[in-house]
Order: structure tokens, then sequence, then C-alpha cells
């Protein structure tokens, strides 16, 4: 029987006298928020060049946007040079004063409003970055619309461009074209997470030369363990972009999910198409069940990573980071979850 009905038959203990909680069997999140940090100052700025690119009529505003803003002008066109080509205003306003992209270019700059939030949110995540990361500067964040032309962000040392038009969530009148399973983490809450996540990759140390996909799974988990702490209020749906169901079954199932793993004996495995079945993008995991989530590999090893940290407060976001030795953070971890099938 697939594992997904499982959901249905775990039941709920509860204490005496106390609220009642279901029983979980993830590993509990320790919201941590250092008063420290709440004291650190840091530059969190959202630079709307979508609606400068709004408002271009004529190829010298295209010019201006790229002398005002270099850091932009070198990330978003790959440049080597100091200032911008003729052929590449000339190509940037043909783009941006083509009828139906200003258009949809409107929809997204009323779309977003005034981004209050999401500046709330760069601002914690930047604050939390700069206490935890000894070498931490916060880049310049742009933000332009593309028609879906560009990738939905990039990343450099001094900057990042983000694709609003990628965020805009299913009423959007256009959607990346993307697999449909993908589809649901591109929407407005998804957008500073998976900023945080793209950044986590600077600091996030791996042995290149451990290619087990246990070292796999280790990597994607200090990747969203480092989300948790620097945007520690985030649920953890928003983190690694499961639904609350699949959340739930997930967690109910997890003595199946973690029995298939080390009755299979996987943890150690070396081949990349294996290493791929568990942690790649996929609508499911079928060797598991048609109805497990894609990515699995890589909710588990945020699981370990976190009793790891749970177990060891001593331990640094960091020298977590630092951390390149992915069996000793599983051993020195204990993570052990039942082994008992759920579904029968």
């Amino acid at each position: 029987m697939k594992f997904w009905i499982a959901i249905l038959f775990i039941p709920f203990l509860t204490s005496c006298g106390q609220e009642e909680k279901p029983l979980s069997n993830s590993v509990e999140k320790q919201v941590i928020k250092p008063e420290e940090a709440e004291e650190i100052e840091v530059s969190a700025q959202l630079y709307r060049i979508d609606k400068e690119l709004l408002a271009v009529t004529k190829k010298e505003d295209i010019e201006a946007i790229f002398l005002k803003y270099p850091a932009f002008f070198k990330q978003y066109l790959r440049a080597i040079a100091k200032k911008p080509m003729p052929e590449d205003v000339d190509h940037m306003f043909a783009h941006y004063n083509n009828p139906g992209l200003k258009a949809f270019g409107a929809e997204v700059v009323n779309g977003w409003g005034d981004m209050q939030s999401q500046k709330n949110d760069l601002t914690t995540m930047f604050r939390f970055m700069k206490y935890y990361l000894k070498d931490f500067k916060e880049p310049k964040v742009y933000t332009i619309y593309s028609g879906l032309m560009e990738p939905d962000m990039s990343f450099s040392d001094s900057a990042i461009v983000v694709c609003l038009d990628w965020y805009m969530g299913p009423k959007a009148a256009h959607r990346p074209n993307i697999y449909e399973y993908m589809l649901s983490r591109y929407d407005k809450p998804y957008m500073i997470p998976m900023m945080a996540l793209g950044m986590s990759t600077k600091f996030n140390k791996n042995n290149v030369a451990d290619e087990t996909l246990l070292a796999e799974m280790i990597y994607y988990g200090k990747a969203h363990y480092f989300v948790e702490r620097v945007l520690p209020d985030l649920p953890d749906s928003l983190n690694i972009g499961y639904s609350s169901k699949e959340l739930a079954a997930v967690d109910a199932n997890l003595p199946v999910i973690w029995g298939h793993f080390i009755d299979r004996k996987i943890l150690f495995e070396t081949s990349r198409k294996i290493v791929e079945q568990y942690t790649g993008e996929g609508p499911f995991v079928n060797e598991i069940s048609n109805d497990c989530p894609g990515r699995i590999g890589r909710w588990l090893g945020w699981q370990i990573v976190r009793k790891y940290m749970n177990e060891h407060p001593e331990v640094t976001l960091q020298e977590l980071m630092d951390e390149q030795d992915a069996s000793k953070i599983f051993k020195l971890s204990g993570y052990k979850p039942p082994l008992k099938n759920a579904a029968k």
C-alpha cells in the first residue's frame, strides 16, 4: 500500500493536563533569535528597477539605468565592460518597449505594490547573516521583470538580480514554463526564502571527493538549516517547498521513508543516478511511492542537520557551514527515526 494512506491512521497522543499536540516523527525545530543580532545595523535595499524599466520611453532611459546601477549592469548583462555598449542599449530598449511586455510589466509592478513585507524580511535575513557569518557583506538586491526571459534569480558576491515576474503566483497572466509540480514554489511568499537558499551556496562548504548520497543529503540539509536560522519565523513549508499536506504525510510516514534508505543500504551509494533519484527535482520519488514528494533526500538531510545542531548547541552556524565531513554530522547527530512501518 502506498505510504500516503498511512497519514489517515496515525494516532494523536496527548498528555494529561497539557495542550493537545500531535505526535511527530520530525526533528523539533528550535526557533533561535539571539538578542545581539537585533542590534546589528544592515543595509537591506530593494532597488526597484522594475519600476524604472516600466517607465522607459527612449533608448537613453535604458542607458541611464545601466549607468545608475553599475553592479546591476554587470550582473544582468554578464558584462566585463565598464559601460554598456550601443548594441546592449538597442537590444534592451527593443525588449522593454514592446507593448506586450509593457502590459505585463505593469501587472508585475502593481502586483508587488511597495514590497514592504519583502523589505522587512530582507532586513531580518541580512541581520542574522551578518551576526552568524564572519565574511558576510550585504549584496545589493535589484528587482526587474523580463517577460520570463531571464532566470528567476542570479547571484554574485555583490549583487542579486530577482525577476519578480517568476514569483507572481497562480493568478498571473503569464507563468514560468516549468513543470507543474515546481510552479507552486513560484509565488510571492517563496521569493525571500529562495534567495536565502541561493545565498547559502557561498558559505556551504563540502568535500567534493565525497560523492555519496549521504553527502548530497547533508549538503542540502545544511542549506535548508541555514535558511531556518537566518529566517527563524519562516514556516518549514516555505523553506523546503512542500505543501502542508505533503509535510504532514512525510512526517507521518517517516518510518517507511527512512526504512527504505536503511533497507536498501543506499546512504553511501555513489551512483549519480541514484543520488539524483532521491535529491533531484521530480514530482515524486517513484522508488519509495508515487505519493512521496520529490527531493525527499534533501528533506531527510535537513532533519539530520537539525538533529545535529539540536544535540550540539555549541556549534555555530559558521562552523556548521564550514564542516565538510558529512559522515561526521550524520554520526554525531544520532539521527535514528523509528523504523516500524507506518503503513500496513
